[in-house]
């Protein structure tokens, strides 16, 4: 058994400490209860306050603490989502609602405007096209000269000539392949059509073409496609496009009460014959406190304002339904007392089809379409 031999330095540790390191020198400042004490201000919660909440959350159960937690975090987010986002759009939305109910007395409309030649305002569609049994009613988009995709939707729709009757929203001219192809379709089909802002600049085109020098000399005044277009229709095809109507004032049908068709909008509360046609064949907006129409998208879109005012009527059978096209960047826009149908088919959208029953009852079909005619 070996022994361990100690040497010089093999002393006890105790030993090695200095004899003034006994504690003769500690600062008694260090000693003092005031060293340890923990400043009020070093945490948000006074220190009765938190031994009180620790003590009160040990008595909760983990899962309840958990759940009280989420419901915070979830009260949290819904005020933060409330005023960052829902508010202000409830706030506009009250506001808008405020407006339309205070619709003003003295508006655009009721001034007296001045008298349009050549136009035809208003035409009262013939009851015998009225939908009835197995006839139908089929309103049609802007088709701009897509002759093809309307002859796709009418057998997509299996209309039956002599049994349905067509009716187009205006703009069947201009951007598309074959305007002239349209209109003589339209016509052969007897089919009804409103007067849009496209028709109405071809006519003006013409009338002032021919007034000045004769078509076959005006390039410089009215450019080379303008130009093209009215020189591509022939005498019978014209003088169907001066016989378009600005409104087409269809009649009771059904739960769609009374109906009416035109290309953009109307002015709520102002009579058929009293409406602006310039703003009939271009709004898209409406002014709530001045009631001034406009075709700018500034304003708020008008059939808002006209579902609004529709509603309010207590009698059902003094509502108005109206069907449009015109606004192809909204697109197909179904409300309860409107319709927009322009799909954007010459932009290589879709050519949206009404198809209304006597009952009032509608479907909406379409078709595809080839487009890309116009950016």
């Amino acid at each position: 058994m070996s022994h361990r031999h100690h040497g010089p330095h093999d002393r006890p540790l105790i030993d090695l400490i200095p004899e003034n390191s006994h504690g003769h020198d500690l600062d008694v400042s260090d000693e003092e209860d005031a060293f340890y004490a923990v400043d009020e201000g070093d945490y948000l919660l006074h220190p009765k306050w938190r031994t009180l909440l620790t003590r009160t959350s040990s008595r909760i159960p983990r899962r309840l603490q958990r759940l009280i937690l989420i419901y915070g975090l979830g009260l949290v987010f819904s005020l933060t989502l409330w005023f960052a986002l829902v508010g202000p759009r409830y706030k506009a939305y009250m506001q808008d609602t405020w407006d339309m109910n205070a619709w003003p007395k003295d508006r655009f409309g009721l001034n007296k405007r001045p008298e349009f030649k050549d136009l035809v305002q208003i035409k009262k569609l013939d009851e015998r096209y009225l939908p009835k049994g197995e006839g139908r009613l089929v309103v049609v988009g802007d088709v701009h000269g897509c002759k093809e995709s309307l002859e796709e939707l009418l057998k997509r729709v299996e209309f039956k000539e002599g049994q349905d009757h067509l009716v187009l929203t205006g703009d069947i001219v201009a951007k598309g392949p074959d305007s002239p192809g349209v209109v003589s379709l339209a016509s052969r089909l007897n089919a009804s059509c409103v007067r849009g802002n496209h028709e109405d600049r071809v006519l003006l085109s013409i009338a002032e073409a021919t007034a000045i020098s004769g078509p076959n000399e005006s390039p410089d005044r009215f450019g080379v496609d303008t130009l093209n277009l009215i020189k591509s229709f022939d005498a019978d095809q014209i003088s169907y496009l001066q016989s378009l109507p600005v409104i087409l004032d269809v009649g009771a049908i059904g739960s769609l009460q009374n109906v009416v068709i035109v290309h953009a909008g109307l002015v709520p509360d102002v009579a058929l014959e009293d409406q602006d046609p310039y703003q009939v064949m271009n709004m898209r907006t409406i002014t709530l406190k001045t009631g001034l129409p406009s075709e700018k998208r500034e304003g708020k879109p008008w059939e808002m304002l006209w579902n609004h005012l529709q509603q309010k009527k207590r009698k059902v059978n003094t509502r108005t339904t109206v069907i449009y096209g015109h606004d192809m960047k909204t697109g197909l826009n179904p409300q309860p007392w409107s319709f927009g149908l322009d799909s954007g088919c010459v932009t290589g959208g879709r050519l949206t089809a009404m198809v209304i029953q006597e009952s009032g009852q509608y479907e909406m079909m379409d078709v595809n379409c080839n487009g890309g005619y116009f950016p």
